[in-house]
């Protein structure tokens, strides 16, 4: 069953032709929505077989259970889902956004006559109850197989159009009763069709209407036109029922349609030599005549050369290679056979449709086979092998229910779905966090420290090259780090010398003042939520070259107490687990009472005042030329969101580090070292992961004093404490009840994830090892699409299981005391994983 947005037949098309112009129409993704039930496709995920649904541009969601209900959305209407839910084996649910308006699409596939009454009763209820929940001002379409015959005539139901096919029985008396009680209309009965554009079902001399689609009473003016198409047998006994509907699909604006073309730098390993022989840098002058000069003569070659993306198109895995001429031609020949046969079903005519049928198994199974034996050939090299994590990846997004959505909340919760307004509100949220610093008193000034520095050398950006990681996103200049770390040339001593200019002006080029910020939804929480979404920035690679360098020389300088844990040479999350486990541990084991607070900081990275970075510096005893050097990093920093309802306008950026910055944990972590030293006690009383802090006492009240002393600390430097995910555990179950902070209590918990790892007061595993198992099974089954896969070598499968599940599975085990009851539970796991 399939809709159509705003589709008619082609001017000039013959009516006899339109299975081919039905056939074109889906090519041409003109078909917006199709209900698809009895799917028994076993190796779906969201996205369906490739010869199918891929091709289309399309995207499934379905319940992948016994009965098999679904629906394929065009990619047209991908952004513009909102939730989609499985109710059921029989019922599935999409809510897309057009325009402010909301359409919630029900694909049902109703119990068959020969169901027992209570099957057919558990669906018609819950179908009833989840229409009834819809608003009123929002549209219902209720389409699928629904199983029963509503007859050919009216008979006082108004739901019914008088134009149906048949006589009526009981199931078919369920439908319009159903479709009274909520004001629905049965859409293909309202057109007066000839018998072949009424009947849906055909077996054997058996012939019925049971698919239906429905909408309310009051969209019926949306309905153009519903008929099925008696020659396209989509399934074997059914036949596609279209629906057209006058449905506008979205329309972004040209600039959102286009986003920014992008450089190939993917490319650049095939012809580096070529693209770095063609570069010619400019001498060094001044800081913006030289960048400008650079970029553009790096950026000239690298298009011409490498190629960009083009505007517009959306990449999609269309597998092109399995529909070739001789495909075409055999899948051609089998329709031909088919509809030769259904027009005079001899048994010639069926010997024939047989024969071609089998013909077109073997080109397709051919195909197929040459293009994997060509793809194992190439994950058996050194390439496929990094090659095969990528794969892994993209077929885990494609399994996501919903990859992006433009709409977002209001400062009021109320959803906004106008492509004007939501990028005003991304924008308005960001500029808010970026621009408003936290209230706080004058901070403190710190004397500076005069003395000569040395110069950037050679060997500093050499070492500063070498630690940059290859392949990742370009900033807004859209220079990749892979040039300048290309064995093809020297740039090294161009950049030392272009980065001594720019010390020596104190200024750095405009672009790596600017960035592009994207919102990554963390996985929980309202997608409409701007607070559930982390914001990453993209920045000038070549910035970051210049701020490994500060990196390097801050480092040999500052001093950070032992009781931070990050971004510190041998130092890791490891070591914070095993103290706080050890701390548990021996007070339960001598049945002394312990109690900690797992501190957490709001919006940490994003709300570092400035000032308090300078302060922090030259507490340290930093010279104030390196300081100068940090400082032009933040002279005017902008940035824009890029986000699904497009590109918005800059905005500017007053508050906190650089989130993606080279340098920014380094000066994080300076800060936090300066502002709480004094309050910090010694290893494992008082433990720092950047801003994640435990604190730990024996006395309940004074644990309480000291969360309150760190509070009111953090909010003197412009920094604050987030009361609502600050938690308190203890072992002493005598002593009930929370510790307050600023009159709020705060949240008691038996257990507490302590950087990944799940801490119990008494110190036992059990938790722990659930936490594991269960974190282990979730990363096997987002990798399932590499490792069910029986073209993908066992070697490449068995290196996806030693470096990215096994892993999860014994993430701090360092830590445990493990038992045989530990360990048994580890190895059921991974022999039921092997298996």
């Amino acid at each position: 069953m399939e809709f159509e947005a705003q589709g008619k037949r082609p001017r000039g098309a013959p009516k006899k032709r339109w299975r081919d112009v039905l056939r074109k129409d889906v090519a041409e993704a003109k078909v917006t929505a199709e209900d698809a039930v009895e799917m028994k496709w076993r190796r779906l995920t969201r996205t369906a077989d490739p010869a199918t649904v891929k091709q289309l541009s399309r995207s499934l969601w379905w319940t992948k259970t016994t009965n098999g209900d679904g629906i394929i959305v065009s990619e047209r209407f991908r952004d513009s889902i909102v939730s989609v839910e499985r109710l059921d084996d029989r019922l599935v649910k999409i809510v897309v956004v057009i325009e402010r308006q909301k359409y919630h699409l029900f694909s049902a596939y109703a119990p068959q006559t020969g169901c027992s009454e209570q099957t057919k009763d558990k669906f018609w209820n819950l179908l009833d109850k989840k229409t009834a929940e819809v608003s009123l001002q929002e549209a219902i379409v209720v389409a699928g197989d629904l199983n029963g015959h509503v007859g050919a005539t009216k008979d006082g139901y108004s739901c019914h159009g008088g134009f149906g096919y048949g006589s009526r029985n009981t199931d078919g008396e369920r439908i319009l009763e159903y479709a009274d009680s909520h004001n629905l209309a049965i859409v293909n009965t309202r057109f007066r069709k000839r018998d072949s554009h009424l009947i849906t079902f055909y077996s054997g001399e058996n012939r019925t209407q049971i698919d239906f689609v429905l909408v309310r009473h009051r969209d019926q003016g949306l309905v153009t036109d519903a008929k099925t198409v008696p020659y396209e047998t989509v399934a074997t006994q059914h036949r596609p029922l279209i629906c057209t509907l006058k449905i506008a699909p979205p329309k972004p604006k040209l600039a959102e349609r286009r986003g920014p073309a992008r450089i190939k730098w993917w490319r650049l390993k095939e012809k580096e030599e070529t693209v770095v022989s063609s570069i010619l840098l400019p001498a060094v002058t001044t800081v913006d005549e030289t960048w400008k000069g650079a970029a553009e003569a790096i950026t000239r070659v690298a298009r011409s050369k490498l190629g960009v993306t083009k505007l517009g198109r959306r990449k999609l895995d269309k597998q092109t290679w399995l529909w070739t001429d001789h495909v075409r031609d055999k899948v051609h020949e089998k329709k031909k056979q088919y509809h030769a046969f259904l027009i005079e079903k001899t048994d010639d005519n069926w010997q024939r449709y047989q024969i071609a049928k089998k013909e077109a198994k073997k080109a397709v199974a051919s195909e197929k086979a040459a293009h994997f034996a060509e793809l194992n050939k190439k994950l058996e090299s050194r390439e496929g092998e990094r090659y095969i994590y990528r794969l892994a990846k993209t077929r885990n997004r494609q399994t996501e229910d919903i990859e992006k959505f433009f709409g977002i909340n209001d400062e009021n919760g109320r959803l906004l779905t106008d492509r004007r307004q939501v990028p005003k509100r991304w924008r308005e949220y960001f500029a808010n966090i970026s621009t408003v610093e936290f209230a706080h008193p004058a901070i403190p000034c710190a004397p500076p420290v005069h003395c000569p520095v040395q110069k950037i050398t050679v060997s500093e950006t050499i070492t500063a090259l070498k630690k940059m990681k290859s392949g990742k996103a370009t900033g807004p200049d859209d220079v990749a780090a892979d040039l300048w770390k290309s064995k093809g040339w020297n740039p090294a001593g161009w950049l030392t010398e272009f980065f001594n200019q720019a010390v020596a002006e104190k200024k750095v080029p405009e672009s790596w003042q600017q960035s592009t910020t994207i919102p990554i939804w963390k996985k929980k929480g309202s997608l409409g939520d701007c607070a559930c979404y982390r914001p990453i920035r993209l920045l000038s690679h070549s910035m970051k070259f210049f701020e490994r360098i500060v990196d390097s020389r801050i480092r040999d300088i500052v001093e950070l107490i032992t009781n931070q844990c990050v971004f510190v040479a041998g130092c890791s999350t490891i070591d914070a687990i095993h103290a706080t486990s050890l701390l548990l541990e021996k007070h339960h084991e001598k049945r002394r009472p312990i109690h900690l607070a797992f501190l957490d900081l709001e919006k940490a990275f994003g709300r570092v005042p400035r000032d308090v970075i300078w302060y922090a510096l030259r507490q340290h005893g930093v010279p104030e030329e390196h300081i100068e050097w940090v400082r032009i990093l933040y002279t005017s920093p902008k940035s824009r969101v890029q986000m699904a309802a497009g590109t918005l306008t800059e905005f500017p950026i007053s508050v906190g580090v650089h989130q993606g910055s080279a340098l920014s944990p380094l000066l994080f972590v300076v800060v936090m070292d300066t502002i709480t030293k004094d309050l910090q006690k010694p290893t494992p009383w008082t433990l720092l992961y950047a801003d994640d802090v435990m604190l730990a006492s024996e006395d309940k009240s004074e644990l309480e004093s000291q969360v309150q002393t760190w509070s009111n600390r953090l909010a003197m430097f412009g920094l604050r404490l987030n009361v609502k995910k600050t938690e308190y555990l203890s072992t002493d179950s005598s002593e009930p009840g929370s510790i307050k902070i600023n009159g709020t209590e705060l949240t008691w918990t038996t257990t507490f994830k302590y950087l990944g790892s799940a801490i119990a007061p008494d110190g036992s595993l059990g938790f722990e090892t659930n936490s594991r198992v269960n974190a282990a099974w979730l990363k096997w089954r987002s990798m399932t699409g590499v490792l069910c896969d029986k073209n993908i070598p066992e070697r490449l499968k068995s290196k996806i299981y030693r470096t990215v599940i096994r892993p999860v599975a014994i993430y701090g085990a360092e830590c445990w005391p493990a038992t045989k009851e530990v360990e048994a539970r580890l190895s059921v796991m991974e022999t039921k994983m092997l298996r």
